[in-house]
């Protein structure tokens, strides 16, 4: 009977060694390693397979990160690793779409809510897990900022606009006529310097151009085209038309 035995665990062995080594009594293969570029992949079944590995390996640590017992270190670096195969997962997912397989592409990583097990999501597309939530500053982080209940709207500030928005109102006091006086006069006082500077120029001085007055003239006289009335010649002809409104009030 021990005989017996010992051929049968025997055989066991030999059995367990050919399938080992794949069936041909070869050397047992390698284990595969998965590629580090989803690019490289260039078979539907092996995309599928590594990233089923992916999601097993991101049960695992998402597991692990519950442990709130961890150093703070290893939280954080627990965290980013379930972060990069977060990404890397959604990398071969595409590479599967790629391949022609099926769009396995789904939501977010476990469910984003408040709970321990939930994910919560920061700015940038970056989640954490677990134990990750209750770091320090990453409270302050994820919290929603409250909005101002006193922010005025576009339509409060239109409501609020009169005419001192547009400038109306702003010479009332005064001010702004004295202002724009002084300033038109020295725009003016520079005009005429420049001016005059072009006629010395032109004509020597100020005396030799004949389109300025001297300034011995104490007046300037205007030579007009046209006759005009005297006072008693409008004071006449104002009398006529009157007699001839009365005249015609009158008139049988």
């Amino acid at each position: 009977m021990a005989r017996n035995e010992e051929k049968s665990q025997s055989m066991l062995n030999r059995w367990l060694q050919l399938e080992k080594s794949g069936g041909d009594g070869a050397k047992p293969k390698e284990k595969q390693k998965r590629p580090y570029l989803a690019e490289l992949c260039v078979d539907l079944q092996d995309a599928q397979k590594w990233r089923m590995q992916i999601i097993k390996e991101i049960g695992r640590n998402v597991m692990l990160i519950q442990n709130t017992s961890l150093e703070e270190h290893k939280i954080r670096d627990l965290n980013d690793l379930i972060n990069k195969l977060l990404r890397e997962k959604y990398h071969w997912e595409r590479r599967v779409i790629e391949l022609g397989g099926p769009d396995l592409r789904s939501g977010p990583p476990i469910a984003e809510d408040e709970s321990d097990v939930g994910a919560i999501k920061a700015p940038g597309n970056y989640y954490y897990f677990g134990a990750a939530k209750n770091l320090p500053g990453v409270r302050e982080l994820l919290k929603p900022k409250k909005q101002d209940v006193n922010r005025r709207t576009r339509y409060d500030m239109y409501q609020r606009i009169d005419a001192d928005y547009y400038g109306f109102r702003d010479d009332e006091d005064g001010l702004l006529q004295k202002l724009e006086a002084e300033a038109e006069l020295k725009a003016r006082e520079k005009v005429i310097a420049e001016w005059n500077e072009v006629q010395i120029s032109k004509y020597g001085s100020l005396e030799a151009c004949p389109y300025v007055p001297s300034k011995n003239d104490e007046s300037i006289e205007y030579k007009v085209h046209v006759a005009l009335p005297t006072q008693e010649e409008i004071n006449l002809e104002i009398l006529n038309k009157r007699k001839e409104e009365v005249m015609k009030k009158f008139a049988l």
